[in-house]
């Protein structure tokens, strides 16, 4: 596998489904039946995926959302980004993040956000090798 081979492309609504195995591996503590539940109930709510290719194996997916906020316009949520742990660091990952952006320039987006759970330090290199930059915390309540 090298860069050059994998295809990354928006997977239709019909085609979602194929993200789960690797969502599952990802999040590993939630039971499938459940992952899939909640990627029926994101799509209702404007979901949209990608997925990279080597030949027709996925390797890599990664899911985004627009929205608009008073400090920044136009954004887009980058939600879910994993790469089959073998092929990790080897471009996969920076492949789909430039689609994402290229995606996201074309929709009039003015900066691309995303979260990365603070146990994730390999991530965290990655995404700051992107050029992105930690802005403030992002804070949850569970009901």
């Amino acid at each position: 596998m090298s860069p050059e081979s994998i295809v990354v492309r928006e997977l239709p609504e019909d085609e979602l489904s194929l993200i789960l195995p690797l969502i599952e591996k990802h999040n590993p503590k939630i039971p499938p039946e459940e992952l899939g539940r909640r990627l029926q109930v994101m799509m209702t709510h404007g979901y949209h995926c990608i997925a990279a290719f080597d030949a027709e194996r996925l390797v890599g997916v990664a899911g985004h959302w627009l929205g608009a906020r008073f400090y920044c316009g136009e954004y887009m949520d980058v939600d879910n980004v994993v790469v089959e742990e073998a092929l990790r660091s080897k471009g996969v990952g920076a492949k789909m993040m430039e689609w994402l952006e290229e995606k996201a320039r074309s929709l009039g987006c003015k900066i691309i956000v995303l979260d990365s759970y603070v146990t994730f330090a390999g991530a965290h290199r990655f995404y700051f090798r992107q050029g992105y930059e930690i802005l403030g915390f992002h804070f949850k309540k569970d009901l």
